[in-house]
């Protein structure tokens, strides 16, 4: 390997660790909205159904349905395949930024020439095989990968880089 490649591959997969938080973030946070969506069908259906049973008493059925149909939303909602991955997604969230922390903290010894290109090899696998760990743990089946959300991702992950390294230092 010529000089230099070890640090430049640290960086990739420095800023992939970057993307992936990043993408985890977004993930998480569409999935919220979509689980409060759900909760305001609830609150709306329950409330507007007991409203609507005290000023129209001749339709009990209909209005005991649409309180029994919010029971059962609330009753399921942890059921809802959403909710778990929303769970499993927050996690993830807090695992890849807490992975980035120590990464970016290992990146400054690399930039600094603190490390070796052994030292640094041995980094670079133990990166690679936190976040594998993390997304094993917390996506065991996997998840399907979004084309939107990645493109938002590195383009988050762009700007990151460029703010905070100011024109993206590197070895």
């Amino acid at each position: 390997m010529k000089i230099n490649q070890i640090p430049d591959l640290y960086w990739a997969q420095l800023r992939q660790v970057k993307a992936g938080a990043i993408y985890s973030r977004l993930y998480r946070n569409r999935l919220s909205r979509r689980i409060k969506a759900v909760e305001l069908i609830k609150a709306a259906g329950s409330s507007g159904a007991i409203a609507g049973w005290v000023i129209w008493k001749d339709l009990p059925l209909l209005w005991s349905g649409i309180i029994a149909g919010a029971q059962l939303l609330d009753a399921l909602k942890g059921v809802f395949p959403f909710a778990k991955l929303h769970r499993a997604a927050s996690d993830l969230t807090v695992a890849m930024e807490t992975i980035w922390i120590d990464a970016d903290a290992e990146w400054t010894d690399i930039y600094a020439g603190r490390l070796t290109d052994q030292d640094i090899t041995k980094r670079l696998q133990k990166l690679r095989k936190l976040v594998l760990q993390a997304e094993n743990k917390h996506f065991p089946d996997g998840f399907e990968y979004e084309a939107k959300l990645a493109a938002l991702a590195e383009q988050e992950t762009k700007s990151y880089f460029r703010i905070t390294y100011e024109s993206e230092v590197k070895p």
